[in-house]
């Protein structure tokens, strides 16, 4: 048990209770230890090692990898096709070392090993995502191991804003196919695969109602499918020459590949240095350096909550630092000029 909690008794002692195995039926049973205080009670569960010397395991001859197929089936239906596709991708590539590895061999020691191993090649942000769905198919089919996996520190993410000039450059050099796609992300925090979804019938006056995607399945075809969240259903106001353009756009079946690809053509040929992506970054940090509220940012790009903003998007604009950083030097100027009057005590 990673952090067992500790409860204070009638008596003034404490208690603490840490998993011993699990029985015919499914049920979990536990062992109690009491001591004079909360920190030797929680010390006493942590150290208890289950009934037999190792963790009950349901399916002990059953293989991770043949795990990680029985948990995707099992829930491919509750899952975005790309979410599907993505999982059987992690059974096939994720953690070599483990997935030949019957459930009931497995211990916290190797899960942290292969953990170590897939550090050197991914970000801490992959890796976690990777542990994660570790985590739950070993928590499904053997729930007696508790894992207490350390990771690397986080690095600080460096996202890439373009400048408003850059934007317009773009989209001013940008082919029939690009320009609209381009317009969309930056005037409309569109992702690629809300734009290759949309039809004409989408775009009222005012904008555009987003309420579908197009991804790949699990084999490997693309379909048009619902937002993964209910934040996804969205309404993003746009001006009024972006929706002319975009309604008289030629290329509606557009694939997400090919908006990348020949968006990277374009980097190549105009020295761009930002990913499609980077256009929604844009989008969301021109708001928020214009004052917008963040609530209003995030209804309108799609998130559920604040904390992607605040940790990716919430980026003031390369082009307006210099802005800033005059108003901030005038701002301390003007508060303690000498002409300025001074408040009694």
């Amino acid at each position: 048990m990673a952090n067992p909690k500790a409860t204070k008794l009638p008596s003034g002692k404490w208690r603490s209770r840490a998993f011993d195995y699990i029985d015919e039926k499914g049920k979990r049973h536990y062992v109690s230890f009491t001591a004079d205080s909360a920190k030797e009670a929680r010390l006493a569960a942590r150290m208890h090692v289950p009934s037999g010397g190792r963790v009950n395991v349901p399916y002990p001859d059953l293989t991770l990898r043949e795990a990680y197929k029985r948990y995707i089936d099992s829930h491919k239906n509750e899952w975005s096709p790309s979410t599907v596709r993505e999982y059987g991708r992690q059974k096939e590539r994720d953690f070599p070392s483990l997935m030949p590895m019957r459930l009931k061999d497995i211990t916290p020691e190797l899960v942290q090993t292969a953990v170590n191993e897939a550090a050197l090649t991914c970000s801490v942000k992959t890796l976690r995502n990777k542990h994660g769905l570790l985590h739950k198919v070993l928590k499904s089919y053997m729930p007696s191991l508790i894992l207490h996996t350390d990771f690397p520190k986080r690095k600080k993410i460096e996202v890439y804003v373009p400048t408003s000039e850059q934007v317009a450059r773009a989209s001013d050099v940008a082919n029939e196919i690009m320009r609209v796609p381009i317009l969309l992300a930056s005037h409309g925090s569109l992702r690629r695969s809300e734009i290759c979804a949309l039809t004409p019938d989408d775009f009222t006056d005012t904008g555009v109602h987003v309420t579908k995607a197009k991804v790949k399945n699990a084999d490997n075809e693309w379909v048009i499918k619902s937002p993964k969240t209910a934040a996804g259903y969205r309404f993003c106001p746009l001006p009024p020459n972006v929706v002319k353009e975009a309604r008289a756009w030629k290329y509606f079946d557009l694939s997400p590949d090919v908006i990348r690809y020949r968006w990277a053509n374009m980097k190549d040929k105009y020295g761009f240095q930002w990913k499609f992506h980077a256009f929604r970054h844009y989008w969301a940090s021109l708001l928020h350096s214009q004052g917008v509220p963040d609530q209003y940012i995030i209804k309108i790009g799609g998130w559920e909550s604040t904390d992607m903003l605040h940790s990716i998007y919430a980026h003031a604009l390369c082009d307006k630092l210099p802005e800033y950083t005059d108003k901030v030097v005038d701002i301390f100027k003007t508060e303690f000029s000498a002409d300025k009057p001074k408040k009694k005590a």
